[in-house]
């Protein structure tokens, strides 16, 4: 690894060979700043498509666990990217050098698109930020051992309320967190901190870009 330079913060970089060793451990999460036609015509399996064009670093998750990796085509994009979530305040942030050019000058495999360009649907959006029922399924109730029925017994909610959590149905409410937060001895805004970056996800990619053309930053 290296150290890249962009005005006043360091980006760590990393190369093609050790991207696809963590691939191949499942200990990275890859993700692609290039543009939807450039993904479509050819991208590295398993990397998250976020344009840079769009790319919002206020609305990025914080990931444990695994690297976290930003690629473009060639290393400015991916390198720009990397610097927004610097600033944002994220830590761990590294970018692919050389991005797909030098992944494939190493030998490495991309998916290719050969279907006509009316034919190309554009990827669907890929969401980091999991429901609360799905935390609540992932983390808790499963590694615990508890069934939905116990958890309405313990909320003192009814059996529909946790079903629909769980499904991702309904919305968990400041009560809710509170009672969540209480059984399972988290902090009481837990659970609608995990609601909110949620949301804000889904609305940045819904109206994120009609609210940029609409609405002007204040300037001193």
């Amino acid at each position: 690894m290296g150290l890249a330079q962009r005005q006043d913060v360091f980006v760590e970089t990393v190369n093609a060979a050790q991207v696809q060793d963590w691939l191949d451990g499942g200990e990275v999460l890859l993700v692609d700043v290039r543009e939807t036609k450039e993904y479509e015509v050819e991208h590295i399996a398993g990397a998250l498509l976020l344009p840079l064009s769009s790319f919002d670093p206020e609305f990025f998750p914080a990931i444990d666990g695994k690297h976290v990796v930003i690629h473009c085509a060639v290393g400015k994009r991916s390198e720009a990217a990397a610097k927004m979530l610097l600033n944002e305040g994220h830590v761990g942030i590294l970018h692919m050098e050389g991005g797909l050019k030098d992944w494939k000058a190493a030998g490495l495999p991309t998916e290719v698109q050969i279907l006509p360009p009316e034919a190309v649907e554009a990827p669907k959006p890929v969401f980091l930020c999991p429901t609360p029922g799905e935390v609540l399924r992932s983390e808790f109730l499963e590694p615990l051992g508890i069934d939905q029925a116990k958890l309405a017994l313990r909320l003192n909610v009814s059996p529909q309320i946790v079903r629909k959590l769980v499904e991702g149905a309904l919305a968990v409410d400041v009560e809710l967190s509170m009672r969540l937060a209480r059984y399972f001895c988290t902090a009481a805004d837990f659970w609608v901190h995990v609601q909110t970056e949620h949301d804000l996800e889904r609305a940045r990619h819904a109206i994120g870009e009609k609210i940029r053309a609409e609405v002007r930053p204040r300037t001193c």
